[in-house]
């Protein structure tokens, strides 16, 4: 079977659906894809094809701001601004990174308030606790 790339109507439907399916799981709305992202969807090399494309929609649905998702919230882009200070999380498919940077978002989102963010997440607080230890936060 050919890559996704290859495939560029697929990865577009996938890619949607990986999001309808995101936004029921973290009851965050998803307003679709800007244009220029579904042109990227479609001609990116994802690494470990669909399973690659199923983090990074799921990892911008639960980072974004419920705007429709962009380049840069799938890790495609360049940011719009520079603006020093701005915090850039970078594409990683790493499991470490990524629950660190939803753990980090998480309690950005809810004002560092522990419970809230543990609710926020699906865990305890004693598990949300272990887990910051676990990355420093």
């Amino acid at each position: 079977m050919p890559p996704l790339a290859q495939r560029g109507g697929d990865a577009l439907l996938l890619a949607r659906h990986f999001a309808r399916l995101a936004e029921r799981r973290h009851g965050k709305p998803v307003l679709g894809f800007t244009p220029e992202a579904e042109v990227a969807i479609a001609v990116t090399r994802w690494s470990d094809d669909v399973r690659g494309l199923a983090q990074a929609v799921e990892r911008a649905v639960v980072l974004g701001d419920g705007g429709p998702i962009g380049e840069v919230d799938l890790g495609l882009g360049q940011p719009a601004s520079d603006t020093p200070g701005e915090a850039v999380v970078a594409a990683s498919l790493s499991l470490e990174d990524s629950e660190r940077t939803l753990i980090a978002a998480a309690l950005k989102r809810h004002g560092f308030n522990v419970s809230r963010a543990a609710d926020d997440l699906g865990l305890s607080r004693a598990a949300l606790y272990r887990r910051m230890a676990k990355h420093g936060l």
